[in-house]
């Protein structure tokens, strides 16, 4: 299972941290001013489906 954490930054914004297939942390800003925009907005750049698998078949779990 992979993992992905929604951050709180600043002014209102928020992050998305999650690991590659390297085992590294990466971080991105997501575009969303509230937290259910941000979960909708990580899954579609994880390309996570309505089953939460990814397109290699991930099971990943967003908090």
């Amino acid at each position: 299972m992979k993992r992905a954490i929604i951050l709180d930054g600043d002014y209102g914004t928020f992050a998305l941290e999650y690991d590659n297939t390297l085992g590294q942390k990466n971080q991105m800003r997501l575009d969303a001013v509230t937290y259910e925009k941000a979960i909708l907005e990580a899954k579609k750049f994880l390309e996570i489906q309505e089953d939460g698998l990814d397109a290699d078949g991930d099971l990943w779990e967003i908090q």
